[in-house]
């Protein structure tokens, strides 16, 4: 058996104020079931390759998924014209999350100084970050950071950025945002890799409200804000495998972004996890927040961790079930899922992504 333990001296590891979380997923809802009827006639399966294909949407442990275009729109569009999409579409969506996180944490939009956006599906300048200071009315001198292309894990490297600019200054509000268009990279390779890859993701944004932990006092006194403190987010652990460098890899091409997804992969972290944690924590998480990167990859950690479908993997399967891999941001709707059934502190956010990577980061209470 796993120690049942908590997070021992994490309260006094350098952290921010996690805040206030907002998600948003785009208009558009399918059914997977739906998806995989447009897929099949898309790639015009049959026999063999048929049958995979419904075993592999059988088997996601999905039943809808957002987009911000009909899949048959986004199916022949050249890469310039996928991104000339994500710039139409992802403010819109990233700004829709902002909102909801600043005004679930009490936060005016001026008192923002740090904005850390995070994806991996789009690229153009100016870009995201530039929308959401005019949208949402932030600083003309906030200072902007952009993370791109890391995959599934890119929001643990937002919230640690976002971590580091409160360390370094006690009057720092960071704004983190994600957002993820998938459904624009569906290709019509019928590689067995990219049919795992399209029967598992989609669209969505999701962004947290971090302010210094030395503005703690205020917070809980209503002095400075009337903002819920939902925890201290501390700056976590990381590691690079030694194996598994083209196991999970998201590569440019001139139809999309194209996504490998190995089957090591849910093998390896089975076998990694739980080293891993006992070697970052000294102390055992109460809840895991566990990135939802497909049903193999959550039978792997609960396997690992020892979970028996509870402690928080519950909440990422129901993620899963209702809106799919949305890469990035999707680990910040599993914390918001697990905060709404009232799983305990401490938490620990795990998400893996291409290295083969696994990174992590602690939420303990903020006393």
């Amino acid at each position: 058996m796993l120690p049942s333990r908590t997070l021992a001296n994490s309260h006094r590891a350098p952290g921010a104020l996690l805040i206030g979380i907002g998600t948003a997923v785009p208009s558009l809802s399918v059914r997977q079931n739906e998806i995989a009827d447009t897929m099949a006639t898309i790639w015009n399966l049959s026999g063999d390759a048929l049958d995979r294909w419904r075993r592999i949407n059988a088997g996601s442990g999905i039943d809808h998924r957002h987009a911000v275009l009909p899949i048959d729109q986004v199916m022949d569009l050249s890469t310039q014209l996928r991104m000339e999409a994500y710039e139409r579409y992802a403010p819109g969506l990233a700004m829709n999350a902002a909102q909801q996180a600043l005004e679930n944490s009490g936060t005016l939009a001026e008192e923002v100084t740090d904005l850390i956006v995070v994806s991996c599906t789009g690229f153009s300048a100016p870009g995201v970050d530039v929308e959401l200071v005019r949208g949402l009315g932030l600083s003309r001198s906030i200072r902007r950071t952009m993370i791109g292309f890391m995959g599934c894990f890119g929001a643990i490297n937002g919230l640690r950025t976002a971590v580091g600019a409160c360390a370094a200054n006690s009057e720092a509000v960071a704004l983190v945002v994600c957002v993820e268009l998938c459904s624009l990279h569906m290709r019509r390779d019928d590689d067995p890799q990219n049919m795992v890859a399209s029967a598992l993701f989609a669209d969505g944004a999701a962004a947290a409200v971090l302010r210094s932990d030395e503005q703690a006092h205020g917070l809980e006194t209503g002095t400075e804000a009337d903002s819920p403190v939902i925890g201290l987010l501390t700056v976590g652990a990381g590691l690079l495998l030694d194996r598994g460098r083209d196991w999970m890899t998201w590569r440019i091409t001139d139809a999309g972004f194209a996504m490998t997804l190995s089957r090591e992969v849910p093998v390896t972290l089975r076998q990694e996890l739980r080293r891993f944690v006992n070697e970052n924590c000294t102390v055992w998480p109460s809840t895991f927040v566990i990135h939802p990167g497909g049903p193999g990859i959550l039978d792997a950690a609960d396997a690992a961790l020892e979970l028996h479908e509870s402690r928080g993997i519950e909440c990422s399967r129901e993620v899963l079930r209702r809106f799919g891999n949305m890469s990035s941001c999707t680990v910040l709707f599993v914390l918001a899922e697990a905060l709404l059934h009232g799983l305990p502190l401490p938490a620990m956010l795990l998400a893996f992504g291409p290295g083969l990577t696994i990174e992590s980061l602690s939420v303990v209470p903020s006393t």
